[in-house]
């Protein structure tokens, strides 16, 4: 995928499926605490607030989920997974709240693996 940033950014494309990253942020952080997003990998990369913690373990849920983004690139016949296997995976009903969120604001599986594959389509063409 894009860029979280600037045009044709991965923001971008959301909130053209009516996915509002502020919002996405502020369940996160109601759900996982403040500054949960900022704790990531990427988050250290960007050089925000540095995780100082050791091993934080997956949640059966986001074990659950990474299963599932492996199973929507097989599906798709890709050779790795990407952010946007995770993003089918997300919208599986075993992956939880993270489901409940999506769904809460429409997304569906289906309409996001059309998506997925008319972006992939797109890419390939362009």
């Amino acid at each position: 995928m894009r860029s979280a940033s600037g045009p044709g950014s991965d923001a971008e494309a959301l909130a053209v499926l009516g996915i509002d990253l502020d919002e996405v942020r502020r369940q996160a952080e109601e759900t996982f605490g403040p500054g949960a997003l900022d704790r990531t990998r990427a988050a250290r990369q960007r050089g925000v607030r540095r995780w100082r913690g050791g091993h934080i373990p997956f949640h059966r849920t986001a074990k659950k989920a990474l299963e599932l983004s492996l199973r929507e690139a097989l599906r798709l016949r890709h050779t790795s997974i990407g952010t946007e296997h995770l993003l089918l995976a997300l919208l599986h009903t075993e992956t939880g709240t993270a489901h409940q969120i999506l769904a809460a604001r429409g997304v569906t599986l289906d309409q996001m693996r059309i998506a997925v594959a008319d972006q992939g389509r797109a890419a390939a063409s362009g």
